[in-house]
């Protein structure tokens, strides 16, 4: 049965439980005592919201129940998910020797099946050594330096676990910066470009890793050479299938909006986003009372200030974070308040942090020592601890159009149909 099945029934369900609650309330003699003494109209109206009430809990209370066990644990969550930065790191080195042709490892033929083990099996990666005390310590020591900024709601520090793995982006932002500035090409344009993560410079400044690591220390050689073997089958497939030219549409389209600000000193305390622009523009053109209606428009955004700007939403989020202080916190002065609400909730954020990572520790310790595999990394574990885990090695085989592509290529090549190379 689908979703859309099991909702229809769930809330037929629900449904004949308001009924037949309603029902039992004027029926059932055994009620009939607690209502003496009241109006009857009064005694029908709490009838209706105690069924109402009832149906709502067992819609809404599972859902609740997890919600609140995520509350008590969701800095050791975190924390525990965090610890997992050390084995990101690990596999990124990992991915750097083998693309640059120095290792193999065992079931894996495509640079993406990486990204795949960091996203399903991070904690379960059969060649990648434990996390030791001494990395964890090392970890530690980052989450409290300066140079670690990923804590609490900021535009310009948050944390993508899709992109630890991202080696060409990282690659291809290591070569822009290299290069003297030029003007962007069509083909630049579409390129993606992500910093390298500073968790891992900082990793590498701290473990003896060479100078230039590790763009300018390891070739590509691999990763090159897939792309091309997927290059000569793509183009087999064109020659034999031409795809339609691609004309682009003359037209502007009225709903390619503009970033919002993204910097504090760039968002004006209100402002119209480009969506609202374009409401307020076609309202003035065709709308037959359009100050009524703008002036209406005005007022929702001054009294819903929190969610139609980027900076502050944050802010708001921001707000929710330091009511997990047990006790006053200090904010900081700030010139802009809201700079000072982020100072103040990323120290909260750091130190909640820091205090939960010595026991998640000793807890994934005590797994191995106990011969029991680690828990998956999940921040959102509470929600999630009654679905069976999925085998990661499962997840992370090597995707079938890729196996195809690469050993096609290798045949166009002249090359053995294999991946030896």
């Amino acid at each position: 049965m689908d979703y859309h099945h099991a909702a229809l029934a769930r809330e037929a369900e629900l449904e004949q439980v308001r009924l037949a609650t309603e029902h039992a309330l004027r029926t059932d003699p055994r009620y009939q005592p607690y209502f003496a003494g009241y109006t009857p109209a009064s005694i029908e109206a709490f009838i209706q919201h105690y069924a109402r009430h009832k149906v709502s809990c067992l819609e809404q209370g599972p859902g609740m129940v997890k919600f609140r066990l995520h509350q008590v644990i969701e800095y050791q969550e975190e924390a525990y998910e965090r610890l997992f930065d050390v084995q990101r790191k690990k596999l990124f080195d990992l991915q750097v020797r083998w693309r640059a042709g120095e290792i193999t490892l065992p079931g894996v033929q495509t640079y993406q099946q990486f990204e795949a083990w960091q996203r399903n099996g991070i904690h379960r990666c059969p060649f990648l050594p434990p996390i030791t005390r001494a990395e964890y310590e090392l970890y530690r020591d980052w989450l409290a330096s300066d140079a670690c900024q990923e804590f609490a709601n900021h535009q310009d520090y948050y944390r993508n676990d899709s992109e630890w793995q991202d080696y060409n982006a990282m690659r291809a932002e290591w070569v822009r910066a290299q290069a003297p500035p030029t003007p962007p090409t069509e083909e630049n344009k579409r390129q993606e470009y992500i910093e390298y993560p500073a968790w891992f410079a900082y990793y590498d400044a701290r473990t003896g890793t060479p100078a230039g690591y590790p763009f300018a220390t390891h070739s590509n050689r691999r990763g090159e050479l897939q792309d091309h073997y997927m290059d000569l089958a793509r183009e087999e497939r064109w020659a034999l299938n031409p795809p339609k030219p691609y004309v682009p549409d003359p037209r502007p389209d009225v709903m390619n909006l503009h970033n919002e600000p993204d910097a504090f000193a760039d968002a004006p305390d209100r402002y119209l986003t480009e969506d609202d622009w374009h409401f307020a523009e076609f309202t003035r053109r065709f709308d037959p009372d359009p100050e009524t209606l703008l002036a209406y428009r005005r007022a929702m955004l001054c009294v819903y200030n929190g969610n139609y700007n980027n900076v502050l939403s944050h802010t708001s989020q921001n707000l929710e974070l330091l009511a997990d202080a047990r006790g006053p916190w200090p904010v900081p002065t700030h010139a802009d308040w809201r700079q000072g609400i982020y100072a103040a909730a990323a120290r909260l954020h750091r130190e909640l942090l820091l205090a939960a990572l010595p026991a998640v520790f000793e807890d994934y310790e005590f797994r191995l020592q106990a011969g029991l595999q680690p828990a998956p990394p999940d921040e959102y574990r509470a929600y999630h601890d009654d679905k069976p885990a999925e085998d990661p090695a499962k997840e992370c085989r090597i995707m079938p159009y890729l196996k195809e592509g690469i050993l096609r290529g290798r045949e166009l090549a002249g090359e053995p149909r294999n991946f030896n190379y």
